[in-house]
Parts: structure tokens; C-alpha cells; sequence
């Protein structure tokens, strides 16, 4: 089946459907060019919007030396062997595929280049490559691509071929359009929840509003009588070890599946799980942070230091569960067969679909083929194969393909989510107002350690947590609680929560110092060159040393977040008696940016979320289960409400780094402090309500 690739020849990109079948001849397992000259380039990391559907191209072509703008992109098919981790989680697919990108664009090259220097008989130094062409300096005679690319092929593969000096890159480094764009607004993108296939059936499953609750009975028989309705069946679906049981009413149609579900009466075990709640947690957290704790770093001596010191500093901050909401419901459509089985779908983890289904269902891995599509967003969420597990259960069960769709209700109240915390630090100041020690310590869920009897954390909770602060008594530690509230990876993870309390905490101690924050932080920075540099920039385009306009404040709060390093700067006005931000300022070094208005664009994108989870919205608990349903209660930012965002992108030769989740663990810190600074109200609890500020 063809999903489409994306044509990028003439004035507009355009959807084509395309099978690999229809492709000529394979240079390597990335590069494709038939003899007419026509390129096609693998991308071989779902797109979820993040736009490494290009920016891998990019890198390739670039070494290549053919024109971005005249070529064919096409996902790669999920491969381990081919195409190695195809996961797009953590921010690392640019950073891992660098080298390796520029090596197969480089190495294509020079197979071409030997091949024409064959054909005219000359050393391969003699001849050069240019936009798709190979050319003898001697003679000025050209040979395209496609009329060497069938003895190209038949040569060896240079395993060290010679990369470009970057001063003289062509396409990396140039804010090229993203040619994916128009066909997504366009509506001609296929997106997973699109895909439809011959005899497919359609589920939606009613599990316990509260997790792990068990089922004890149900009545079909009102479902059974809608129209379109074939099945009511029992499946399941595992969480990081945790087995989530359901109810499925599965039609010939969305619109009777859906209406199937709402007449099942059901019987679920919830056991004492009812009697938890926002509160209770929030109870439990505390007494908590009273326990022992795991020591994940320690230097110097922090309780001397800080039972001497003039002035202390202690402080809680708490942030809430919150959920991923891509635009993008969950879903996976999977037909399974006696000996081999078929997904379709948005997944952040093609090849973990793969594997999952060969071992879950006893199926050899070459037989299960994975059709992965663009993604209407994921920030995480759909890294997992549990909706997966689902739709193969029930296709196996009834014997067709089955589409299993969550509702925006499902989405927003069965998780996993992201973590909710309790992060507490002290810190002192000695008379001189220079911080002699600091402790931060964690209290919360691990996303690597939700079920079992191991009391310990791993150090993965104390993500966001920045040690390069020159402070000499430091001791970061955490204390893990183990609840039935699923948790997962969630857009920077733990960064989101601890740069909150950290970078809240540094203000408060610049603050007790009597020091100017941006300042304070620069000077216990001056060592470390990327923080400083962002910094200085962020200081510069924010207009930071200026005298303030009335009623005006500004917050500073860095983070580093998968080797990207982050400054930000929120400014705040008083609007006819409310508080709003007005301004965000963002320095962002991320190495050798590939694209940089893709890396804007990924930032702001940031910002927005972070701003949501600031003051919008959060998920809170009552009798067990999660509260707010859909949009109404679990608000986004709406675009009036957003800031003006100024992202600059340091100039950088250094490897690319991480830049889809960087921009988002200062957003949360530098409002708060740039509030403090407007009002004298110091915020440590998140969210918080803008309106009463």
C-alpha cells in the first residue's frame, strides 16, 4: 500500500503515491535515482512535526551536492538492520544521524564521481560535483546522476569518503522552507487516524476511569443493538508493566462503535484506589520528602555549609500530573493473520511496533510490516505500543483489521502522563551574598520504575537539575513514590518540572543575595562558555540592563536539555489590572543548527506548551480518577493569547544537538520570576492562575 512520499520538484510540493517497487535503482539504502535523474531520499525518523522529514534529507544532499528543492523525500521503511534505531524520542535524532547522514551523502558522491572518471578514463581528482551533475575540470563535459548511477552502484562503498569543510555547506545552516507544510494545510497529508484498508472494522473501548481498576461484568445486549455493531469483546492493554483492562465495541463504522460503547453497562472493581486524590498525593509527597533519600550527587559538604551559613533559603515548589493531548487522537489499525501481521498508524517507535508484535504474538519479525505515517503531534505519548497491543488483540479476535480510536476523553484520562512532583531545596548565602551550598531534592514518580519492590530511584528523575553552577556544597538527591497513576515521557521529561523549582530557587537565592539575576548567574557561570554566551545574548536582545517601563517586570531561567543550551527571558506587563507576558526572549545554542527556523519554530513551539502548562491547564485527581475530560477543562493557550517570541540561534560549528524540547523547561521559571519581579509574589506552585496574580 502506498502511503505517499512528498514531491519536491516545481514551484509546489505535492503529495505522490509511491511504492518502493516503483523506485529504479538503490545507490544505498538512503538514495535512490533513476536514470532520467529523478532523486529520492529516505528519511528514515517518523515526522511528528519536529521536521526532521527534511532536515535528515537536508544533510544528505548537502554532502550529496543535488538541489533540496528538486528532489523526491520519502519515509524509509521500518528496518533494524537497514536503518538501525528509528525512534524519535529525547531530541537525538539529528544528533545521532549527523555524521552517519553526511557519510552516506558523501560516499554516494564519490561512487558517482569514480564511475564518470571511469567513463572518461581519467583520476577521480579531476573531476568534481555539482547540483546533480558530475563535471571534468578539464573539459567542462557533465554527466548527470542518473547516467552513472547504474555503474555507481556496482562500485565499492568508500568506508572513509571526504566531507565538505562546513564554510563551504550550501544547504545546512540556511532557514530552508519546510516543504511539508502546504500538503499538511492543505489537507492532502495522510496522517495515521487517515489510513483506511479493505474488511477494516473499527473499536472504541470503555476502560475503569480509574486506573487499574478491574472488571467484573458487563452488559452488551444495548450495544449489540445499534446498528453496525458486530462485537463486544474483553482486551487489554500493558503500561509499563501494568495490565489496563477494557471493554471494545467493535463496528463496521467509528460513529456505531462509539455509540455501541456509551450503551454498555459495566461493572468495574476499583477497590480503595477511589480514595485517592489530588490532595492525598499532595499529603503524601510531603510527608515523603521527610524520608531518606537517594543521593544522586554530592560535593562538598552541604548540611556543615548550610547549618553555618548566614542566610538560608527553603523553599517547595509542586507541579501537577499533565497529559500529552496531541491534536492527533491515539489510535493504531493492525490486521493480524495466522503467520503475519500488518500496522498502519502514527508511532513515534516503527521498529518498536515491530518487535513488539513478533514477540506478543509469536510471529517472525520479517513477516510483520509496519506502515508509519506522519503524526498530528506526540511530544512522547506515542513512543509506546500499548493502543497497539489493543488493536492487534482485537483484529486477532476477530479476525480482520481492526482501527482502535481514542476519544479527546480517552486521551486526556487514561495516561500515562507525565509526572506530578514535589521538589524541595534549601540553599545559603554567606555575608559576602555568594551561595555556599544548595540541595534539591525530588519527590515523585519514575517513569523507570513504576512496578516490583525496588524502593530506589533512578537519577533519570533529576533530569533538568543544572550542576554547572559553580557552588561549591551541592547534593541533588530523590525520593521515589510508586502510585497506580501511570507515568511516561512527556515533551523534555523531568526537565519540565525540575528546571521549574531550580531555576525558581537560583532567583530566590539572587534575590536573598541582593544581586542582580542574570547577573548571579553569569558569575557563577563564568567558566562555562555555552551558558555564558546564551546569556549575554539573551541579556543584549531583551533590552535586560534598561531601566524598566512602568509596571513591567523580566525573568531570566536557563536550562541544557539533550546538549542544547538554553537562555530565556519573559517579560511581563500590568494590562488594565492584570498581570500577562507580553515578551519572551530566547538565546538557543544546539550545535550546527541544520535549519534554523525550523529550530524557531520547534522553540516557540516550546514556549506555547510550556505557557499552557504554567498557567492553563493540569490534571487533578479526585475519587481515583483524572477530573478534567476534554478541552473545556484542560485549557490550551489560544493564539491571541500567546506572546510576542524572539528566538535567536547561536552561530555554531559544533555537532548539532538536541532542539525539539530544549525551549520548553525555562518557559515555566522565567515567567514566575519575572513576575516576582512585577508584584513581589513569588509562584511555586504550578498552574497557577494568571487572573489572581
Amino acid at each position: 500500500m502506498a502511503l505517499g512520499y512528498i514531491s519536491f520538484s516545481g514551484k509546489e510540493p505535492k503529495i505522490v503515491n509511491l511504492d518502493l517497487e516503483d523506485l529504479e535503482t538503490e545507490l544505498n539504502p538512503y538514495i535512490f535515482i533513476d536514470n532520467t535523474g529523478k532523486i529520492t531520499l529516505f528519511n528514515h525518523r517518523p515526522e511528528m512535526g519536529q521536521g526532521t522529514f527534511q532536515a535528515i534529507p537536508m544533510i544528505i544532499a548537502e554532502e550529496l551536492d543535488v538541489d533540496i528543492t528538486n528532489i523526491n523525500i520519502m519515509p524509509s521503511p521500518a528496518n533494524r538492520a537497514k536503518y538501525g534505531d528509528q525512534m524519535v524520542v529525547g531530541s537525538r535524532s539529528i544528533h545521532s544521524n549527523y555524521d552517519l547522514m553526511r557519510r552516506v551523502g558523501a560516499s554516494a558522491k564519490e561512487m558517482l564521481i569514480k564511475a564518470a572518471a571511469d567513463k572518461w578514463n581519467i583520476s577521480p581528482e579531476k573531476c568534481f560535483a555539482e547540483k546533480a551533475m558530475v563535471i571534468n575540470r578539464n573539459t567542462g563535459a557533465k554527466f548527470s546522476y542518473g547516467d552513472l548511477v547504474a555503474d555507481a552502484r556496482k562500485l565499492a562503498v568508500p568506508t572513509k569518503p571526504t566531507l565538505k569543510d562546513p564554510k563551504d555547506f550550501k544547504i545546512i545552516g540556511k532557514s530552508l522552507p519546510r516543504r511539508d507544510i502546504p500538503p499538511n494545510v492543505k489537507g492532502e497529508t495522510k496522517f495515521g487516524i487517515d489510513i483506511q484498508v479493505p474488511g477494516m472494522l473499527y473499536a472504541s473501548i470503555e476502560r475503569s476511569p480509574v486506573f487499574l481498576g478491574k472488571l467484573v461484568s458487563f452488559n452488551d445486549e444495548k450495544a449489540k443493538a445499534v446498528t453496525g455493531v458486530k462485537y463486544v469483546l474483553k482486551t487489554q492493554r500493558e503500561v509499563f508493566g501494568q495490565v489496563r483492562e477494557g471493554v471494545a465495541v467493535i463496528a463496521d463504522n467509528y460513529w456505531a462503535a462509539t455509540q455501541g460503547r456509551k450503551m454498555l453497562e459495566v461493572k468495574w472493581d476499583n477497590s480503595d484506589l477511589e480514595t485517592w486524590s489530588t490532595k492525598k498525593i499532595k499529603e503524601d509527597y510531603i510527608n515523603a520528602s521527610h524520608q531518606p533519600a537517594e543521593v544522586f550527587l554530592q560535593k562538598g559538604d552541604f548540611e556543615k555549609t548550610f547549618h553555618d551559613a548566614a542566610i538560608k533559603i527553603e523553599a517547595s515548589y509542586e507541579t501537577p500530573y499533565q497529559t500529552h493531548a496531541p491534536m492527533e487522537p491515539m489510535h493504531a489499525l493492525v490486521s493480524m493473520e495466522k503467520d503475519k501481521c500488518e500496522f498502519w498508524g502514527s508511532t513515534q517507535n516503527p521498529n518498536g511496533v515491530r518487535s513488539f508484535l513478533s514477540k506478543q504474538f509469536d510471529i517472525l519479525e520479517d513477516n510483520v510490516k509496519i506502515n508509519y505515517t506522519f503524526m498530528g503531534g506526540a511530544f512522547g505519548r506515542r513512543s509506546l505500543t500499548d493502543v497497539v497491543e489493543e488493536a492487534a488483540d482485537l483484529s486477532r479476535k476477530v479476525d480482520a483489521p481492526v482501527k482502535v480510536i481514542w476519544n479527546r476523553e480517552d486521551d486526556l484520562t487514561q495516561g500515562p502522563f507525565r509526572a506530578c512532583s514535589l521538589n524541595v531545596c534549601r540553599g545559603a548565602i554567606d555575608n559576602q551574598g555568594n551561595p555556599v551550598s544548595l540541595e534539591h531534592k525530588v519527590i515523585c514518580q519514575d517513569i523507570r520504575n513504576q512496578t516490583g519492590n525496588n524502593p530506589k530511584p533512578t537519577n533519570g528523575i533529576a533530569g533538568g537539575i543544572n550542576t554547572e553552577y559553580a557552588i561549591a556544597n551541592l547534593k541533588i538527591s530523590g525520593v521515589l513514590r510508586k502510585l497506580y497513576i501511570p507515568v511516561s515521557y512527556w515533551r523534555s521529561v523531568y526537565h519540565s518540572t525540575n528546571c521549574f523549582a531550580h531555576e525558581s530557587f537560583i532567583d530566590e537565592l539572587a534575590h536573598a543575595a541582593k544581586k542582580d539575576p542574570l547577573d548571579f548567574r553569569l558569575s557563577l557561570l563564568k567558566d562555562h562558555k555555552k551558558y555564558t554566551q546564551v546569556l549575554q545574548k539573551v541579556a543584549e536582545r531583551s533590552d535586560w540592563y534598561k531601566p524598566r517601563e512602568k509596571d513591567t517586570g523580566k525573568g531570566v531561567a536557563i536550562v541544557e536539555r539533550s546538549g542544547s543550551f538554553v537562555a530565556m527571558v519573559v517579560e511581563v506587563k500590568r494590562l488594565q489590572d492584570k498581570v500577562r507576558p507580553t515578551k519572551i526572549i530566547v538565546a538557543i545554542d544546539c550545535g550546527t543548527p541544520i535549519n534554523p527556523d525550523i529550530i524557531k519554530a520547534q522553540t516557540e513551539g516550546c514556549i506555547v506548551m510550556g505557557l499552557t502548562a504554567s498557567y492553563k491547564s493540569g490534571l487533578t485527581i479526585e475519587t481515583g480518577k483524572v477530573v478534567e475530560q476534554n478541552f473545556d477543562t484542560y485549557k490550551m493557550l489560544r493564539m491571541e493569547e500567546c506572546p510576542e517570541i524572539d528566538v535567536y540561534v547561536i552561530t555554531s560549528s559544533d555537532p548539532p544537538e538536541g532542539a525539539g524540547e530544549a525551549g520548553l523547561p525555562a518557559v515555566a521559571p522565567a515567567l514566575t520570576n519575572a513576575i516576582f519581579e512585577l508584584t513581589k509574589k513569588r509562584i511555586r506552585s504550578l498552574p497557577f492562575n494568571l487572573n489572581e496574580v
